[in-house]
Order: C-alpha cells, then sequence, then structure tokens
C-alpha cells in the first residue's frame, strides 16, 4: 500500500512539472519583453546624451546599435522512482522517489556599429523637406523642426557654422527664428495644415498659402511671411526644394541639416563646468563685441544639459563623462521633447523616404 502511494505521488509530482514546463514559455514574454525594451530606451537615451556632450567637447562620437536580442530559456524537470530490494533475505522492499529541477536563461545580444556607408547615410545625409512635414503633420511644433532640423530657408541662414564644432563666434539667426516664430503662430491658430502627396508633375513639395479673411493679426503674420521670404504676393502655390540654381518668386528653398549637423547644433546648449572651460576643455563662444554670450538665444532654448559634480536627483536621463554628471531634468518638458525629436530623426533617416512630396495647406477662408 505504500509503496502504491509513493508510485501515484511521483506520478503527480511528474504531471505538475510538465504542466509548469508547458507554460513557462508564456511567462517569460511580460517579464522579459518589458525588461529588455526598458533597458534598450534607457540605453539609447544614455549614448544619445552621451554622443551630445562628447560633440561638445570635440571628442569622437560612437553609435551602436541593437541589432539583435536572443533569450533562450531552459527548464529541466527530472522525476523518477527509486525501487530498492533488501538483500538480507528479508524481503524488504522500498520506493523512493527522485525530483529535481534545473533553470537557465541565456541571452544573445547583437552590437552594430554606424559606419562607413551606414552612417553617411543616417548622419550625414540632409534632413529632407518631406521628413520635416511628415512630422509635424504629426504634431511636432514647425518652430522646433525648423530650428532643429533646417540651415536655411531662401537664403535666410539658421547660423550653418553651428552645425559642426563650436566656433568661436555666436552667429546671428535672429531673421531665421523670427520665420519660424510666425509659422508656429499660424499653426497654433489652427492654419496650417500639413498633408504628404505625390506630385507627379515635377515630384516637388508643395506649399499653399492664402490671405485669410476676417483675421487681420494672421493676414499681416502672412503678409511679413512673405516679405521676407521673397515670395510673390499674388501666388498661392509655391514649390519647395533642396536646392535651385536660380530661385524663383514661386520657389522655396528649404536647405536641411544633416542628423550630425542637428546634434552639433545642440551640443552648444550642453552646458559644461567652469573648470573645464578654464583649462580649454571646451570653446567659449563670444558675440562681436568680446562679450561671452549663451547658445540659448541663437538654439531658441530647444533643449538644455546642465552639470554637476554630484548625482542629479529627478533626471530624464543622465550619463557621466570626466568625472561630472551630464542631465536632462525630468521636469523639462522642453529639452525632452527636443531630444525625444532627435531619436526620431535617427529612425526616421534609417528608413528613409521616397515616392512621396510633400503640400502644405493654409486654408484661405471665404
Amino acid at each position: 500500500m505504500l509503496a502504491r502511494i509513493a508510485l501515484v505521488a511521483a506520478l503527480l509530482g511528474e504531471l505538475l512539472l510538465v504542466a509548469c514546463a508547458t507554460r513557462m514559455g508564456p511567462r517569460t514574454i511580460p517579464a522579459a519583453r518589458f525588461g529588455y525594451n526598458e533597458r534598450i530606451a534607457r540605453s539609447q537615451n544614455d549614448q544619445l546624451l552621451l554622443n551630445l556632450v562628447r560633440l561638445r567637447y570635440r571628442d569622437t562620437p560612437v553609435f551602436l546599435d541593437v541589432g539583435t536580442v536572443i533569450a533562450q530559456y531552459t527548464l529541466d524537470a527530472r522525476v523518477g522512482t527509486l525501487p530498492r530490494f533488501g538483500a538480507d533475505g528479508s524481503g524488504r522492499t522500498e520506493l523512493g522517489v527522485d525530483l529535481g529541477a534545473r533553470y537557465s536563461e541565456q541571452p544573445t545580444i547583437t552590437y552594430e556599429p554606424i559606419s562607413g556607408a551606414e552612417f553617411t547615410r543616417r548622419l550625414l545625409t540632409p534632413i529632407s523637406p518631406q521628413t520635416i512635414i511628415l512630422l509635424s503633420q504629426s504634431g511636432w511644433s514647425v518652430e522646433r523642426l525648423l530650428m532643429c532640423c533646417v540651415d536655411s530657408i531662401n537664403g535666410i541662414a539658421n547660423a550653418p557654422v553651428a552645425s559642426g564644432p563650436t566656433p568661436s563666434l555666436i552667429p546671428d539667426n535672429s531673421r531665421f527664428r523670427g520665420v519660424a516664430q510666425a509659422l508656429r503662430s499660424l499653426q497654433l491658430a489652427g492654419s496650417l495644415e500639413f498633408v504628404l502627396e505625390q506630385d507627379d508633375a515635377s515630384g516637388n513639395a508643395l506649399l499653399r498659402v492664402g490671405q485669410p479673411a476676417g483675421d487681420d493679426n494672421r493676414s499681416e503674420v502672412l503678409r511679413e511671411l512673405r516679405d521676407t521670404l521673397g515670395l510673390d504676393p499674388d501666388t498661392e502655390v509655391f514649390r519647395i526644394t533642396a536646392r535651385s540654381a536660380v530661385r524663383g518668386r514661386d520657389e522655396i528653398i528649404l536647405t536641411g541639416r544633416s542628423v550630425l549637423g542637428a546634434l552639433f547644433f545642440l551640443s552648444h546648449s550642453v552646458d559644461p563646468p567652469a573648470e573645464h572651460e578654464a583649462r580649454g576643455l571646451v570653446t567659449v563662444a563670444e558675440q562681436a563685441g568680446g562679450n561671452a554670450a549663451s547658445w540659448d538665444e541663437v538654439s531658441g532654448g530647444l533643449i538644455r544639459v546642465p552639470s554637476s559634480t554630484a548625482e542629479p536627483s529627478g533626471a530624464f536621463v543622465r550619463i557621466r563623462y570626466r568625472d561630472h554628471w551630464f542631465f536632462i531634468n525630468d521636469a523639462d518638458l522642453n529639452s525632452k521633447a527636443t531630444f525625444s525629436l532627435l531619436t526620431y530623426l535617427l529612425s526616421l533617416q534609417s528608413a528613409g523616404h521616397q515616392g512621396m512630396s510633400a503640400l502644405l495647406s493654409v486654408p484661405v477662408g471665404n
């Protein structure tokens, strides 16, 4: 009777382990997926901030992509019975149970450095007007997009010298900032509508500008935009191109920065410690009069990266570099938005766009 009870218990234990084993695979998905997701996102943010700081110090940026993540899970269960027979002739028989289990996890993660042709395509290729309009259509501020992604509009420069290492003199991009702010005001008023359409005739992006009726303030903004950009006041449809030998009054030439140029532009807003400035580790740009100046005005306050000797609390992202902490405050929503924009630009430049041109429609009203 005891032998039978032990055998039944062993069989029940074996069935229980088998049932657990069959559910082990699905059980690993929530914990593993969200765990890897969180760690990869955090490492990408850390890497992006690290490269921004490196560019401020004129150090070489390095980008590593997480190629593949493969996690293998193994659960070995062992169940058996151990019968023992008496060797002394007494006829005694013992029945033992052998139980055991072993669990192991073997993650395999590959890293792919961005270099060569991939580096050129993703980091050095100018950002296209289609990318800018696609992001604006998704709800991004047109002012943030223009300030970050564009070098010039119709010859109005957005500090192109800032698309590289920090220059010794602060550039003046006040006219460009005025254009970006005007477009943003129209966007907030609901007067800008971005649509991606196929333009079979020329393949260029199109900008439709109308004169809104009954809104003197908006009409004045549009008039100033036409004057500043040198557009024909009687034309409502303008072609947007990345380059042109001779610009017509029905054409808007939008020269996009590369992603690396955008990173350089924003890296000037990294605030290094005073001792690093004194040692000449970073360039301290000056205005024409020789006065030290901040890059906040030039960048439109897109991002702020302070530094400290102590590890910051309440940081959205932080890295330690040259014995100091550099971080973005979690409550600094403006800087976080610009930082997120950089991650999207890197992804979009990786994917690329083909076959679509852009149409910007401004309702005219009746």
